[in-house]
C-alpha cells in the first residue's frame, strides 16, 4: 500500500533516519508528483535519506499499466526465464510474479543490453534522472543463487539452482555496475541480502536489508539461535562498504515492546540501522517507539562477540548510556549495572521504562534494555 499523498503519513515517515519508497511510473500523474512528496519529507527532516524500489529478478505479466514497457520488454527480448518445456516458471506464487532470466545467457537488445542493463536504465530515467531528491537505490531479493530450476542456459535443459549460481549473481551485479554509471556517486546502493560473502558479491553494495531476522516462523533467530542471527549480521557488516548501512529488521505486533527492545538491543550491538515492521501492515507501517527519542552517542566498546557477563549477558557501551542484551536461551538474568546509570522515561512499557535508577537490572531471556547515565 502506499500513502504517499497523505501528509500525515509523510510526517510520520519524515521522523525516521532512512526510508524505502516503492512508487510506481506516474505516480500522481508523474515524476513531479513523486518529486514534491520527497521535498515534503525533505523540508520536516532534511538529514532524512530516501531510497525508490526495485527488483530485478521478478516481473508481473498482467496489463498493469506502470509496467506495460518491461513487459513489452521481456516479450520482444526473450527474457523470460523459461523451464526446459518453454515454460514461464516462478519461486513463488504469493506475489503473482514470474522470474527474468539475468544470467549472461540471454542475448542482448540493440543498444547492446541484456535485461539487467537494460532495468538499471528503465529504472533511472522513470526515478532517480527526473527525481534528484532520491538518495537511495534499493535492491530486492539479492540471492546467493536463484530459487527455481529452470533453463537458464537456453539449450533445452534446465539446471538447478547451484549449478547457475555465479552467473546469477553476476547477473545482479551487472545490474549494479550499470545503475552506478547512471547516477551521482552519492547514491548510496543497498539489497536485500542474505549471504555476500561470494567473490561476485563482497563489497559490491554500499548496505544491505536484514529482512525478518527476528519475528516470524522463519526468522533465523526463531529457527536456529541469536548467536547464529548476530553472525548472520556480523557477515553483512562485513562485506558491504558501509557497516552503518546494514538494516536489522524484525517483525511484530506494534505492542509487542519486549520484542522491539530485544532486536533494537541486538541491533545496537553492531552499527547499523534499525527496523521494527508491524506485521499486520508490512511495510506501509510506520512505527515508534519510547527508545527512539533517546541518544546514546557514539559507541564506546566496539561491537561485542563474548558475553560482558559471566551469565551470558552481552553489553556494549555508548557516550550517553548502555545496551544490555539476554539471548534466547540464557533464562531469566539478573546483572549488576556500575554505579551512574538510569532507566530510560516511557510510557509504552512503563514498569521497563521507568526513570529510576539502575544498580541492578533483571532481564527474561529474549529481551534488551536501554540505560542511560545519570
Amino acid at each position: 500500500k502506499t500513502y504517499y499523498d497523505d501528509p500525515c503519513y509523510r510526517a510520520n515517515l519524515a521522523r525516521l533516519d532512512l526510508v524505502i519508497l516503492g512508487f510506481y511510473k506516474d505516480w500522481g500523474g508523474g515524476p513531479s508528483a513523486i518529486q514534491a512528496v520527497l521535498q515534503n519529507i525533505k523540508a520536516i527532516n532534511p538529514q532524512i535519506r530516501i531510497g525508490q524500489y526495485s527488483v530485478l529478478t521478478e516481473m508481473y505479466d498482467n496489463d498493469y499499466e506502470p509496467i506495460a514497457e518491461i513487459r513489452a520488454k521481456l516479450y520482444s527480448e526473450d527474457w523470460w526465464l523459461l523451464n526446459a518445456a518453454g515454460e514461464k516458471v516462478q519461486w513463488t506464487s504469493a506475489y503473482d510474479t514470474w522470474e527474468v532470466n539475468i544470467t549472461g545467457f540471454t542475448d542482448i537488445d540493440a543498444g547492446g543490453y541484456r535485461y539487467p542493463e537494460w532495468f538499471a536504465h528503465w529504472m533511472h530515467d522513470n526515478f532517480f534522472s527526473p527525481v534528484p531528491e532520491f538518495d537511495i537505490w534499493y535492491f530486492d531479493n539479492v540471492f546467493p543463487k536463484p530459487r527455481v530450476t529452470a533453463d537458464y542456459t537456453r539449450d533445452g535443459v534446465n539446471e538447478a539452482p547451484d549449478d547457475i549460481q555465479v552467473a546469477y549473481r553476476e547477473g545482479a551485479v551487472s545490474e549494479w555496475a550499470e545503475a552506478r554509471t547512471l547516477v551521482p556517486a552519492a547514491i548510496t546502493f543497498i539489497g536485500n541480502v542474505s549471504d555476500l560473502t561470494s567473490a561476485e558479491y563482497t563489497k559490491q553494495l554500499d548496505g544491505g536489508f536484514l529482512e525478518a531476522l527476528m519475528g516470524e516462523s522463519y526468522s533465523i533467530e526463531t529457527l536456529g539461535s541469536w548467536d547464529t542471527m548476530m553472525n548472520y549480521y556480523r557477515s553483512a557488516m562485513e562485506h558491504v562498504k558501509d557497516d552503518t548501512l546494514v538494516i536489522f529488521n524484525v517483525h511484530g505486533s506494534a505492542r509487542d515492546y519486549r520484542l522491539m527492545r530485544y532486536g533494537l538491543c541486538s541491533c545496537l550491538l553492531g552499527n547499523g540501522h534499525f527496523s521494527y515492521s508491524n506485521i499486520h501492515d508490512g511495510y506501509s507501517s510506520v512505527l515508534w517507539f519510547d527508545e527512539y527519542n533517546i541518544s546514546l552517542g557514539n559507541p564506546v566498546d566496539p561491537p561485542p562477540t563474548d558475553a560482558y557477563y559471566s551469565n551470558g549477558v552481552y553489553r556494549r557501551r555508548f557516550d550517553n548510556g548502555m545496551v544490555l542484551v539476554n539471548p534466547k536461551g540464557n533464562g531469566r538474568q539478573t546483572v549488576t549495572v556500575e554505579s551512574g546509570y538510569r532507566r530510560i522515561q516511557g510510557t509504552q512499557s512503563s514498569l521497563v521504562n521507568s526513570g529510576e535508577p539502575a544498580a541492578d537490572v533483571t532481564l527474561n531471556e529474549r529481551d534488551g534494555i536501554i540505560l542511560l547515565k545519570i
